[in-house]
């Protein structure tokens, strides 16, 4: 809010608003340098990213599966009151979104 109170009082050249973030950066990287437990879990999450980047996948490719199940089987369902407009099997993303509720248990036990 400060450097918008400052760019309305003068006209600043967007080249030194780069330079400010940068220097916001910078001092990020110095606390994460500083500290040491934050550096492990920051390597132990860039270590573990390929793994759940491979989780994801396969999740992906799992409701991906059960989405055209879904739509073979439950497309032609009558709307109720789980059923709504949203929820439901008609279309590729309305059964991708089902599913997804399900597998958070969102409010999954209208459906």
């Amino acid at each position: 809010q400060a450097l918008g109170e400052i760019m309305a009082q003068f006209v600043v050249n967007p080249t030194l608003l780069r330079v400010v973030r940068v220097a916001r950066v910078g001092r990020i990287l110095r606390l994460v340098k500083g500290a040491k437990g934050i550096r492990t879990l920051l390597f132990a999450l860039a270590v573990s990213l390929p793994a759940l980047f491979n989780i994801g996948l396969l999740l992906f490719l799992v409701m991906f599966i059960y989405s055209i199940f879904g739509m073979s089987f439950f497309s032609y369902v009558r709307k109720s009151a789980g059923i709504t407009d949203l929820f439901n099997f008609e279309t590729f993303p309305n059964s991708m979104i089902v599913l997804f509720q399900m597998c958070t248990t969102a409010g999954w036990s209208g459906v």
